[in-house]
């Protein structure tokens, strides 16, 4: 299974690197806008979310961070000591120039596979962030959890936000439409691109998503004695995915928020 693993992120990681300078190009205005103090990039939910946790002060890990846009908004919140990690080199260079063009130069940033981080952050942190679009990169959801509540101090929290699962039966449309079962277990493979802001497709790397149910997420979390404190379905778009489902008739849930406490 490991050797399937680093195959499947090891194509991943090729196709976020090859869309970063695209995403870059078309989002020269961010160099300005982290500039500002009060700069805030979460959805309406999971700002709510991350006040509740309350992260002044805390040392806070956001895996798969991207461009950093999110941890910097957290950041801008009061949060302490900050890390993003992201197996992107290219996505990790972008997070690194906007942080010093917000004055935020001291958030660290690592490039690392997820299931494969530096020691040195094992029980280290009050906070695991994971925004919208990682749950679906894991071919191991499992061994993902126990990396993330490895993370941890003991009491400790992930705070979360994701596409919701049930977006793994449709397919993009106009309108969307369903196609695929919830309970599918056979990986989607890509190379349409990973466009996600204009949604323009070109012959891209491949890469490889992998449906999960909301149940192995819970039961990924339990197992890895992650304690459910939050849940939250969102009805509005959080990951530009079937984001046309939002205005129709048969509104689907678009988001979950959780948020877990690790009790060893």
């Amino acid at each position: 299974m490991s050797d399937n693993i680093s195959y499947y992120t090891k194509k991943t990681i090729e196709s976020w690197d090859e869309v970063a300078p695209m995403h870059d190009s078309r989002n020269k205005s961010l160099y300005v806008d982290v500039a500002n103090n009060n700069f805030n990039n979460l959805n309406p939910d999971f700002d709510s979310l991350i006040d509740r946790f309350d992260v002044l002060n805390k040392s806070v890990i956001q895996v798969c961070c991207n461009n950093g846009i999110d941890l910097l908004s957290i950041r801008n919140k009061g949060a302490g000591h900050c890390v993003g990690i992201d197996g992107s080199k290219e996505f990790i260079d972008q997070a690194n120039k906007l942080s010093k063009f917000a004055g935020q130069a001291d958030i660290e940033y690592c490039c690392s596979d997820i299931y494969a981080l530096p020691e040195k952050y094992i029980n280290s942190f009050d906070a695991v962030v994971i925004t919208v679009g990682v749950f679906n990169w894991m071919p191991d959801l499992n061994r993902f959890m126990e990396v993330c509540s490895s993370l941890l101090v003991n009491g400790g929290h992930i705070i979360c936000e994701e596409i919701h699962p049930i977006l793994n039966m449709y397919e993009e449309g106009n309108p969307s439409y369903i196609t695929n079962s919830y309970f599918r277990i056979k990986p989607f493979r890509d190379t349409d691109g990973l466009d996600y802001f204009c949604n323009e497709k070109y012959v891209a790397k491949e890469n490889y998503w992998f449906p999960h149910s909301l149940s192995e997420i819970l039961m990924s979390a339990i197992s890895n004695k992650l304690q459910l404190k939050h849940f939250k379905e969102i009805p509005y778009n959080v990951g530009n995915y079937c984001s046309d489902l939002e205005f129709s008739d048969g509104n689907p849930p678009l988001g979950i928020n959780l948020l877990w406490q690790k009790n060893e």
